[in-house]
């Protein structure tokens, strides 16, 4: 399905991760303007070096930590005096431990509720008192299907994620009477870095496909993982108008393995 976002200027973060970098060529591919940002600035050039001169003034790079929460006021000020009002956020930027929650540093958990949940909301109130104040604009926040199903060896991830879940359903319900949407995208294991780091030696993508009844992991009925594409495409979707009157959802995209609950 093609889209035309062409008089839109769109926020998104963590544009260089799997997920992020899908949103950010289907975005361009339908003609949004792009404040592309990640963490390293360098890294997000080098890998946008060709969408830089296949889409000549679109795409604007620029590094972004969430976990710097103080700051995110200020970018968003900056950037749409320079650039203009944002229309839509796009928030991809997270980040995951792997580590059984009952031995985790307390540090390596708060590392990861720094940028999955509160750099997230400050990035949501920054951009979220400008769409107000225009009473227009999009938000859809990357989450994931963990956040509603128990997970060994990743449950402060999955926790930072239920938090997060409900967060942008109450920004969702504040943001409301100024005709603002908030929705979420909830991958299952889809082909990323993220996913990769939790596969061994013994157990991979057709482990993943298969389950473990051993570790209570449901395989996945399509039988095959996402694609980082068929996340961003789900994106576009709730961004756009064909989604006009979805707010408050949580979007599961994760080829039925949490069995839809």
């Amino acid at each position: 399905m093609s889209y035309d976002f062409s008089h839109s200027t769109i926020l998104l973060t963590g544009a260089g991760g799997g997920i992020g970098f899908a949103v950010l060529k289907q975005l361009l591919r339908s003609k949004a303007r792009v404040i592309a940002t990640d963490i390293s600035l360098s890294a997000l050039q080098e890998k946008t070096k060709k969408l830089h001169h296949d889409y000549p003034g679109q795409l604007i790079c620029r590094e972004m930590d969430l976990a710097v929460h103080r700051a995110t006021d200020e970018y968003i000020s900056c950037w749409e005096a320079e650039y203009g009002p944002i229309h839509h956020l796009v928030s991809c930027a997270g980040l995951l431990h792997v580590h059984p929650l009952r031995t985790m540093p307390v540090s390596d958990i708060q590392d990861m509720f720094d940028v999955n949940v509160f750099g997230t909301l400050a990035l949501m109130q920054a951009a979220g008192k400008k769409m107000a104040e225009r009473q227009q604009g999009n938000m859809v926040i990357i989450g994931s299907n963990a956040a509603n199903t128990p997970r060994a060896g990743i449950g402060a991830y999955a926790a930072s994620k239920s938090a997060l879940h409900m967060m942008v359903k109450c920004m969702g319900m504040e943001l409301a009477p100024f005709g603002i949407r908030c929705n979420i995208v909830s991958p299952g294991s889809t082909r990323t870095h993220m996913q990769q780091q939790l596969w061994t030696e013994n157990y991979g993508e057709s482990q993943v496909i298969a389950g473990d009844a051993e570790n209570f992991r449901l395989g996945i009925p399509l039988g095959k993982i996402a694609e980082p594409d068929d996340i961003a495409g789900t994106v576009l979707f709730l961004l756009s108008e064909a989604a006009n009157h979805i707010t408050l959802h949580d979007l599961r995209v994760d080829g039925g393995a949490t069995l839809d609950q």
